[in-house]
């Protein structure tokens, strides 16, 4: 389990733009998560380029932290997962199975947290890059609205799991579902493997890029993006590296110009837009 030291901690704190460690409280919960998925994008381009993510908190901070990158759902919920517990916070991880766009519930290949206060648990997530709350959510029936969207948890009694639900334009979507399972770091660390490798997984093969740009959410599918803020959604095409670097720049990712050449050509061989 990564765990912070005073440093990590300051140097976290300065790249979500927060004064003070907040406290281990509900809003105290909503301010932190709120602030990491507005200062660190999610971002799978180790992956993309032929790299498993290093989990270790040398390098977790390193990436995240020094060189300002970002990073998928294991190595963003786990460098929350340390702030959490260097805020006061009591919480255990969730390994997920992935709904979104599914006919049935995929492997167990998302890590998010169920958070531990004294009115309930919440569930807790930095690292869905989907349309997953902006809010920590109750753990408990009935439709939650966030400033995202709203979302509801339901109950797949086949598998004995939560169901993370979307309300979109044609109704309910499931985003993930868990349960209520000890995860171990070796079961994290194995996940985090098959994710950056697997053939099946979306992330060797698609280049996946999210996060906040004031009030507009980027995402990008290979070349593909999506805007979507007050002023509505727009679509459009990277045409070059030099629109890639814009959309970092926007998003405060860190990547240079060196490491965009080489995603740019990889994207080469990839779709522009998910099917």
């Amino acid at each position: 389990m990564f765990t912070f030291t005073p440093n990590d901690l300051a140097l976290y704190l300065d790249r979500l733009g927060l004064p003070e460690a907040p406290p281990a409280t509900a809003d105290g919960l909503a301010t932190l998560q709120h602030a990491h998925l507005g200062a660190i994008p999610f971002e799978n381009i180790d992956p993309f380029l032929g790299r498993v993510p290093d989990l270790s908190p040398e390098a977790l901070t390193k990436k995240l932290l020094q060189d300002r990158r970002g990073g998928y759902c294991y190595e963003q919920n786990s460098l929350f997962g340390a702030a959490l517990a260097a805020c006061g916070f009591t919480a255990r991880r969730a390994l997920c199975r992935v709904r979104q766009r599914r006919p049935f519930p995929g492997a167990r290949s998302h890590l998010a947290w169920l958070v531990m206060l004294d009115d309930g648990t919440r569930l807790a997530d930095t690292g869905f890059g989907g349309p997953a709350p902006r809010a920590p959510l109750r753990l408990a029936a009935g439709e939650q609205r966030v400033a995202n969207g709203s979302y509801r948890l339901t109950r797949d009694e086949s598998l004995d799991e939560h169901v993370l639900e979307r309300r979109g334009p044609d109704g309910w979507e499931p985003l993930y579902s868990f349960d209520g399972a000890h995860v171990t770091d070796e079961e994290v660390a194995a996940a985090n493997h098959v994710a950056a490798t697997w053939e099946n997984s979306v992330f060797p093969g698609n280049l996946l890029i999210a996060g906040m740009d004031g009030a507009t959410r980027l995402g990008l599918f290979n070349r593909a993006l999506t805007e979507d803020g007050p002023d509505g959604l727009r679509k459009s095409v990277l045409a070059s590296p030099d629109d890639l670097s814009a959309l970092f720049a926007r998003l405060g990712l860190n990547a240079g110009p060196d490491m965009t050449a080489r995603i740019w050509a990889r994207l080469a061989e990839a779709p522009v837009a998910g099917g």
